[in-house]
């Protein structure tokens, strides 16, 4: 069985081309992770539930230090996930995720794959 880690240092509940690419892989029989995060305006936006496609999210932290040291640990978390599961691909697609899919990518050798896409929310 094929696997794909879908990371996001956002909510990807937000984006509804990463739940529709995910389910094209689930039912095509892959295995379907998702990391990602809450986000400010969208923490409650989820996917609709599906066998094979798992979302794993931590909690929204505001800015500040605290967030510096959540982004930290998220990135730290996501480098084990990928060493420990081993994911065919991994898929990276907003760009606070960037350095720590660098980081994925130098460290594991992981096929990796970057589409950013549009944004929910205004910046």
């Amino acid at each position: 069985m094929k696997k794909i880690l879908y990371i996001q240092y956002t909510n990807p509940g937000g984006y509804p081309p990463l739940e529709h690419s995910s389910r094209i892989l689930a039912n095509e029989g892959w295995k379907v992770i998702f990391l990602g995060t809450g986000a400010k305006g969208a923490g409650n936006l989820t996917f609709r539930e599906h066998s094979s496609v798992k979302v794993i999210r931590w909690s929204f932290v505001n800015g500040g230090l605290l967030q510096k040291a959540h982004y930290l640990a998220f990135g730290i978390w996501c480098l084990l996930f990928v060493l420990l599961w081993r994911p065919d691909w991994v898929y990276a697609s907003d760009p606070l995720i960037c350095p720590i899919a660098l980081a994925i990518k130098k460290i594991t050798g992981a096929k990796m794959v970057y589409h950013e896409h549009d944004s929910p929310q205004e910046f």
